[in-house]
């Protein structure tokens, strides 16, 4: 009589394909700093939009109260360009390079904590094809 095999779990036959892979570790620098850099563009494309969002506010507020006022022209658009000045050098340069810091961080703390945890637990299983 023939030798009945017993069969697979079809988890262990697409191991055995090489079908899916799991991720033992990740690089920390790299893989950080491809994270920042997306999210330092993502920051400075709402930066841009946030300030032209602000600026039209702004232009908007103050031309109604000089509208109310017409005396006050000179201390309104000096502080409302004042404002917008400011706003563009938050928004667009020191908010995006803040936002670029902050993931660095975070993510290289996530990414040390993958690969801690990674070998012990089970890491993330990725299906190739």
């Amino acid at each position: 009589m023939e030798e009945v095999k017993e069969a697979k779990p079809v988890k262990e036959v697409m191991e055995e394909k090489s079908l899916i892979k799991t991720v033992k570790s990740l690089p920390v620098f790299d893989f950080s700093l491809i994270v920042s850099v997306i999210a330092l563009i993502l920051s400075f494309i709402a930066g841009i939009l946030y300030f032209i969002i602000g600026w039209s506010t702004i232009h908007q507020i103050s031309t109604y109260v000089i509208s109310l006022n017409p005396q006050a022209a000179t201390v309104i658009n000096s502080i409302a360009g004042s404002i917008t000045a400011m706003g563009a050098l938050y928004l667009i340069i020191v908010w995006p390079i803040t936002v670029f810091i902050g993931t660095f961080i975070v993510t290289a703390i996530a990414v040390l904590l993958y690969n801690y945890l990674a070998p012990r637990i089970g890491g993330i299983k990725l299906e190739l094809e």
